[in-house]
């Protein structure tokens, strides 16, 4: 079973607008975040998910104790010129780099500098790849909630998102 590591609130937030993120937690995968992502989760319908998924133990949240914040200081402050990223961001980087975990973000700064330290990174599009592989989703339904999901979030890769949807409705 792989782990993954949620970054920021982006990943769960395009989750839960798109109505996807109990298939998510369907995938043969541990998902693991950190308390500061938790924290960023302020919507209060989308903390109210969140917080079920933490109760129900699906999502395992990592929280820093004093000495684990002090190493991520350090860890943001050597990095931090080369970076404009939130502490969030951070958090996630470094407990995907020091548990080789698998990091999971749409950032696209973050995704770079997490893949030239050496820590394996996706983003949203291949989480929806992993839900029609494992059948958690039908390519007709994956391809209609991408659809919704370009229309709530521009920064995704518009080339990929299309060439995912005309597959997905092409195998109907």
């Amino acid at each position: 079973m792989e782990t993954i590591v949620v970054s920021d609130t982006n990943i769960l937030i395009d989750l839960i607008e798109t109505g996807v993120l109990e298939q998510f937690f369907l995938l043969p995968v541990k998902v693991h975040t950190t308390d500061i992502v938790i924290s960023e989760v302020k919507i209060p319908e989308q903390k109210a998910q969140v917080r079920t998924l933490v109760q129900t133990r699906c999502l395992t949240v990592k929280a820093f104790t004093p000495d684990e914040m002090a190493k991520l200081v350090v860890f943001v402050n050597s990095r931090r010129r080369i970076a404009n990223l939130r502490i969030a961001d951070f958090s996630v980087w470094q407990y995907a780099a020091e548990n080789s975990y698998i990091l999971l973000t749409g950032d696209g700064n973050l995704r770079k500098l997490a893949a030239e330290d050496g820590v394996e990174v996706h983003g949203t599009i291949y989480i929806f790849d992993k839900m029609v592989e494992h059948k958690v989703l039908t390519p007709a339904i994956a391809a209609d909630k991408l659809e919704l999901l370009y229309s709530i979030n521009h920064r995704l890769p518009k080339p990929e998102i299309d060439l995912r949807i005309e597959k997905w409705r092409g195998s109907l």
